[in-house]
């Protein structure tokens, strides 16, 4: 019988991940924000790539009874290539890191020199070398482990099949060497890791961003503020958390200038322009959830109607 070691690897990261996020914010709740946030720089509607992955990891688990026989296990394994190349998820323990160490938030934590992004390997890596400095040494091995090369390889380009009893499972057939057979336990435990994987750290996102139910004034990092630590006032939506802060970036001839650094939606973007700070909750979120309790037919039909009226009123 078949070991679903799910709860285990989840419990294993929490106990692994969770000390980095609370000394992180204990050290500057500034950078923590940054680097949830993952300002990147302009963006507009649909630019947010992990939204992307949360929204298929969230769907994906919703619609596992939906799949029959080899297709369920087939997109597991492509969820689990997705989770282990989530570049955000590196990104984000790595300036967690930067942080605990005294350091402020960097846009790209994991390029080479000529700006290109690393391999899996080389980020685990890099994150292995910036931990050993740390009282966080360990904080790649959930990385570590639930990297697989050779079975992340050959799922990424179709060189597997799936094997039928009396002996299931997959089976590797590339350049590497002779065919190698990942049995049922084998891929299960590697699926149950990344899911594992990407809960703990949704889960600890979620906790640290809905940290605040209103808006607060912190302080920021010096090399933020030009070399002295300004005020900064979180913007802040209900039910959510923060989504942003704005301070004074600066001064024109004297008279002082804002600046304003939201992951926000475009309807929210009026109010925050005439000075709102506390944010009612997502429109979006209530339009959604009208969505998912009609047919499919239905909700394309209606779905413009309820934008417009729900969203863009």
């Amino acid at each position: 019988m078949l070991r679903n070691n799910f709860q285990k690897y989840y419990q294993e990261n929490m106990d692994t991940l969770k000390p980095l996020f609370e000394e992180a914010f204990e050290k500057s709740e500034f950078n923590v924000i940054m680097s949830l946030l993952a300002f990147r720089g302009a963006s507009d509607a649909g630019w947010e790539p992990y939204e992307n992955t949360e929204d298929v990891f969230d769907e994906m688990g919703r619609q596992q009874n939906n799949f029959r026989y080899s297709l369920k296990t087939n997109m597991m394994l492509l969820l689990y290539v997705h989770v282990v190349e989530c570049a955000e998820n590196y990104e984000l323990i790595s300036n967690l890191i930067n942080t605990v160490q005294g350091n402020d938030y960097i846009i790209a934590n994991n390029k080479n020199k000529n700006y290109v992004n690393l391999t899996v390997l080389e980020k685990i890596s890099r994150l292995k070398s910036k931990v050993s400095r740390t009282n966080h040494s360990n904080v790649h091995r959930p990385f570590e482990k639930t990297f697989d090369s050779r079975f992340r390889n050959a799922i990424n380009h179709a060189d597997y099949a799936l094997k039928s009893s009396p002996r299931g499972g997959v089976t590797i057939i590339d350049d590497t060497g002779f065919p190698k057979l990942y049995n049922d336990q084998e891929v299960l435990d590697l699926i149950n890791k990344a899911l594992a994987l990407q809960s703990c750290i949704k889960d600890l996102r979620v906790t640290y961003i809905g940290h605040y139910d209103k808006s607060v004034p912190i302080q920021s990092s010096a090399s933020f503020g030009g070399g002295n630590s300004i005020e900064a006032t979180l913007i802040v939506r209900k039910n959510h958390g923060v989504i942003g802060f704005r301070c004074i970036g600066g001064y024109d001839d004297g008279v002082p200038f804002e600046t304003r650094l939201t992951k926000c939606f475009r309807y929210e973007q009026k109010m925050i322009d005439d000075g709102q700070n506390n944010l009612p909750k997502s429109r979006i979120e209530r339009m959604n959830k009208i969505l998912k309790i009609v047919p499919r037919k239905t909700a394309a039909k209606i779905a413009p109607f309820l934008e417009e009226h729900i969203v863009n009123r």
